[in-house]
């Protein structure tokens, strides 16, 4: 009923003349502002996209029209709201409370949205894990520095503890969890559970073959299951650092395989390391070749 008062209202306001129109056009809250760092949202010809948003209490949306319709946000109890959007303008709201937020465009009332704030979330993992390896898990939490969340992991058969990081004066935080295989995770703090985020878990097998001419080495490495973007690291075992040292990175091709090219003095052990986005967390390691003239 409220959605259709609105409707009716703002068809009256059309009829009244340019001045009444005007007026209704007022932001209710917020306004058309740039917001960096806010969580966005595309109002598209005939839908909100994503749908639904996940944000940490004290978090900005931003919600860009990116249609030729004219439409607007607006909370279903009518607290907040915008403008009337036309191409290319846009609207921000800052949530303050957790809970979930319902919204609808009054002029298109068949598109909702939904943006669900919390006092902890954590992040998606943007990567696969490796079977006894770790990883680190990272989040928000709109609590004071120095709470302790909890990391939970659910393999099927309920959650269980799996980690535990502290939030930092920034309201982030980390935790490094050992995966065994794909899990859902979620981190608990001040008696609130964030949404479950799942970690993929591969049991990933490097192979690497060399060849050389004389001083010229090339190193072929490939991965399976395929990985095509994943970092590659060649090491090589030297004495002057005591030990293992990356002289060379990559990224897996399109058939999840990479080559090095390098000119060595000597000969010296070798190995390639599948490892995380950070090229340090190894995931995944070839058997030792021994590399250089004879």
């Amino acid at each position: 009923m409220r959605r259709l008062a609105l409707l009716l209202a703002a068809a009256l306001a059309a009829l009244a003349g340019p001045a009444a129109a005007q007026a209704m056009e007022g932001p209710m809250d917020g306004g058309l502002i740039s917001s960096e760092g806010a969580t966005a949202v595309t109002v598209m010809f005939g839908a909100f996209g994503p749908q639904r948003v996940d944000v940490v209490a004290g978090d900005s949306v931003r919600w860009s029209n990116a249609s030729v319709r004219t439409h607007t946000v607006t909370a279903d109890d009518g607290s907040w709201g915008s403008a009337r959007l036309f191409a290319d303008a846009a609207f921000s709201h800052r949530f303050m409370t957790s809970g979930t937020v319902a919204y609808y465009c009054t002029l298109h009332p068949f598109m909702t949205g939904e943006v669900d704030v919390h006092r902890v979330l954590l992040a998606a993992p943007t990567e696969p894990g490796a079977p006894g390896k770790p990883y680190t898990l990272r989040g928000r939490a709109a609590l004071p520095a120095g709470e302790d969340v909890t990391i939970e992991a659910d393999t099927g058969s309920g959650f269980a503890r799996a980690g535990s990081g502290t939030v930092g004066t920034d309201g982030a935080f980390t935790a490094e969890v050992t995966a065994t295989t794909t899990a859902t995770y979620r981190a608990v703090a001040a008696g609130e559970a964030s949404p479950g985020v799942q970690l993929v878990v591969l049991d990933r097998k490097l192979t690497a073959s060399a060849a050389g001419n004389g001083r010229s080495v090339t190193v072929n490495a490939g991965v399976a299951p395929a990985s095509p973007g994943a970092p590659v690291v060649l090491q090589l075992r030297l004495p002057q650092h005591f030990g293992w040292w990356p002289v060379a990175r990559a990224k897996l091709d399109r058939a999840s395989r990479a080559r090095f090219s390098l000119r060595l003095a000597h000969r010296y052990p070798a190995r390639v390391l599948l490892t995380l986005a950070d090229g340090a967390t190894a995931l995944a390691t070839s058997r030792t070749l021994h590399v250089g003239p004879r």
